[in-house]
């Protein structure tokens, strides 16, 4: 069903293109000087007054223009015969630089293959080009009559002079029943929900005043640049080509290239030497480089919510739809939208098709590369993340609801081994780059490998740490102990709690609750001053790691501890109630609970 409905709306906008292409393009030339009549109406004048004002004002702008073009192109037909030896010149060396050498290189690819036809064919040609076979009633066509010139004049002119006039005139009127128009179309498409469809309404509006706006003041800044730097390079008639810049460039992708190979070839015309035409088309293309590189993506910013690449398939829609004026009109057509999939919920999937919103948020990309096996747009996304934040914060914003997404599915079994084995590959090169550690070496896998990623994690620090993680002979209260209670989850973040530590400058090391059953003969108890023990979930929750982790704090008495509870899973906490504990529910809350140093 939605499949023949959107059939018949592409069959309408088709079929109806003659009308419909007037009445969108004075629609969004409302928009464009929308912010025009709110300034007039802002000084006191009413919606009439503003909007005659506003239309007198666009009449007088283009009729400059117009006057401006008139001069220019006049005197440029007086000097055109002065510039035919230029012409000549060039286009004879233009000839003999491709011409002739196909020419050339045609006959002697004729002479190596030899006459293939025939004599008679020869002959044949012969008889069947004599004049004396041509059909006695035949006789050249009448000159035209000056009244069927004059006629064939109007007809090409009548219809773009309709177009324009239909334009003025839909324009008008959109202007001055602005208000009254937007209440109509708000109670048509709105109903009942006012709230909704005023949000859309004024969504769209402004959006697209923005972007009219800023593209007008840029392709406005782009003509005058243009023309002063043809005016320094002395270009005849800088002026005619910088306004021709100006306008074309409101026509995507083509509209500036036609304008800039004008220019080009006017100045190969127009000087003896090819110097001038060269640093023409140089000029076209630094600015626009500049331009479209530089200035647009700061002053448009988020401004139409387009992505880039529906940009160009807008183009391609709209130009074989409507043709030229589809082209003209691609970006406002398609950013209208765009705000009808975010504001209608059944239109939704043009927002994630068109939009420049990421489809998936930073936590999806993490998994998603992850089980990829693409390491390298994670961390191309964390180094941006982390010019901004801390390593704690990307852990508790992308990691660990990544993570979640991956115990979920590893619950309902929807995950490969082939999956897991690269997902945890992925996650220890991520971290082994972002905490500047030994890259872990491609090796075949493991029996460890999959089972519990949390212990590889650790695993490869032992391989260049040691045994102990670090000096046993440190300063009183220096070490940071972080327990995890059996289980994969309580292991993987102890792993990453430990990273985050030492990502802050702090001597942190991570034992299991198996592992407590002695400190080895060189350490010294006083030498932890904090211990964080992140819990295991209810149903791994072990007595006797509860029992060796007791016995464990009650020889650290003057020791902070603080229970460290995983989000998205009911965690048990096996700290006895004789022992005062922090409780951090994320790695940032672990940070704070830590003493200023």
């Amino acid at each position: 069903m939605k499949l023949l409905v959107g059939l018949g709306v592409l069959a309408v906008l088709y079929l109806g293109r003659e009308v419909l292409e007037p009445i969108t393009l004075a629609a969004m030339l409302s928009f464009l000087m929308a912010p025009v009549v709110r300034k007039l109406r802002s000084l006191g004048l009413n919606q009439t007054t503003a909007a005659i004002g506003t239309l007198a004002l666009a009449g007088l702008v283009v009729s400059g223009i117009a006057m401006v073009l008139v001069m220019q192109l006049s005197a440029l037909s007086r000097e055109l015969p002065a510039y035919e030896e230029n012409v000549r010149t060039k286009v004879t060396r233009l000839r003999m630089m491709t011409l002739d050498q196909l020419q050339q290189a045609q006959g002697r690819a004729g002479r190596m293959i030899g006459d293939l036809a025939a004599p008679a064919d020869v002959g044949d040609r012969a008889d069947a080009g004599d004049p004396g076979d041509r059909p006695s009633g035949t006789s050249d066509t009448k000159p035209d009559t000056s009244a069927s010139l004059i006629r064939q004049m109007l007809a090409a002119v009548w219809g773009p002079v309709g177009v324009v006039g239909i334009v003025v005139l839909v324009l008008i009127f959109a202007l001055l029943e602005q208000d009254a128009l937007r209440d109509r179309l708000i109670r048509l498409v709105g109903g009942h929900d006012v709230r909704a469809a005023t949000a859309a309404f004024n969504d769209a509006g402004q959006r697209l005043s923005r972007y009219f706006v800023s593209q007008f003041l840029v392709n406005v800044g782009v003509g005058l640049v243009i023309g002063l730097l043809l005016y320094a390079t002395h270009v005849p008639h800088a002026t005619i080509w910088a306004v021709l810049a100006g306008l074309l460039r409101f026509i995507p992708y083509v509209g500036f290239p036609a304008a800039a190979l004008c220019a080009g070839v006017m100045s190969a015309a127009m000087a003896p030497g090819w110097d001038l035409m060269i640093s023409t088309l140089l000029i076209f293309l630094a600015v626009e480089v500049i331009v479209a590189h530089v200035i647009e993506p700061q002053l448009y910013g988020h401004a139409t919510g387009l992505s880039p690449f529906s940009v160009v398939v807008s183009a391609i829609f709209w130009s074989a739809l409507w043709g030229p004026v589809g082209l003209l009109l691609s970006t406002p057509l398609t950013l209208c939208l765009v705000v009808a999939g975010r504001h209608v919920p059944a239109l939704s999937f043009l927002d994630v098709l068109l939009g420049d919103a990421p489809a998936l948020d930073m936590s999806q990309r993490f998994y998603q590369r992850s089980l990829s096996g693409d390491a390298v747009e994670i961390l191309a996304d964390a180094r941006a993340y982390l010019k901004r934040r801390t390593l704690a914060r990307y852990c508790d914003k992308v990691v660990m609801p990544a993570l979640e997404l991956a115990r979920h599915d590893f619950e309902q079994n929807l995950i490969t081994p082939d999956q897991r084995l690269a997902a945890q590959q992925v996650i220890v090169q991520v971290f082994a780059t972002l905490t500047h550690s030994p890259v872990p070496r491609r090796r075949k896998a493991a029996v460890l490998d999959g089972a519990d990623l949390g212990m590889r994690l650790r695993q490869e620090r032992l391989q260049t740490e040691g045994r102990w993680q670090g000096a046993l002979d440190v300063p009183a209260g220096s070490v940071m102990l972080c327990i995890s209670m059996g289980g994969r989850s309580a292991h993987l973040v102890a792993e990453i709690l430990v990273r985050v530590l030492r990502d802050s400058r702090l001597d942190a090391r991570h034992v299991t609750a198996e592992e407590l059953t002695g400190p080895p003969d060189e350490a010294k108890l006083e030498a932890i001053g904090t211990v964080f023990v992140v819990g295991a979930s209810v149903q791994e929750h072990d007595a006797e790691e509860a029992r060796l982790l007791n016995e464990c704090l009650a020889q650290l008495p003057s020791a902070q501890v603080v229970m460290v509870m995983p989000p998205g899973q009911a965690t048990h906490d096996p700290i006895g109630n004789g022992r005062a504990h922090h409780t951090a529910y994320s790695f940032e809350e672990v940070l704070g609970l830590l003493p200023r140093q």
